[in-house]
């Protein structure tokens, strides 16, 4: 009896998106269709972070080069790291702060989707993000 208690507890202690696999979608794809997922938990690929000051970061989507080998900025989504992510948002502030597209920044991140529009004090445009955000750097 005490190992399924342990087991139920356990479970519940554990953050929702630790539970069950979150979705993987590639930034440029969802960047569009955010506001229909807030509240959800998902993990966006080939996020290139950019802007990172030590509350938020801005993580844009890239379309792929054109065939002069122009970069075109598809979707952006405003990044809140999770308190406990203090590593990750170390490394980000150390590589990402400035606008540079590199590879060192091109990321995944893991979090729930919310429209940050009200913390800027806009109503009509919107702004989403992932908020108690997690990095998964590619090394």
């Amino acid at each position: 009896m005490r190992i399924p208690c342990a087991l139920a507890l356990l479970t519940m202690l554990l953050p929702q998106g630790t539970r069950a696999s979150e979705p993987h979608v590639d930034v440029v794809v969802f960047a569009g269709a955010a506001a229909q997922h807030v509240g959800e938990r998902v993990t966006l690929d080939h996020c290139h972070l950019v802007f990172a000051t030590p509350e938020e970061m801005t993580c844009v989507g890239l379309a792929p080069k054109t065939a002069t080998g122009d970069v075109h900025t598809v979707g952006k989504l405003l990044i809140r790291v999770a308190a406990a992510e203090m590593r990750s948002r170390n490394r980000a502030l150390a590589l990402c702060d400035g606008g540079d597209l590199g590879e060192a920044c091109e990321v995944s991140v893991s979090g729930e989707v919310f429209d940050a529009s009200r913390s800027f004090g806009l109503d009509d445009a919107r702004v989403m993000g992932l908020r108690e955000a997690t990095i998964c750097w590619p090394d």
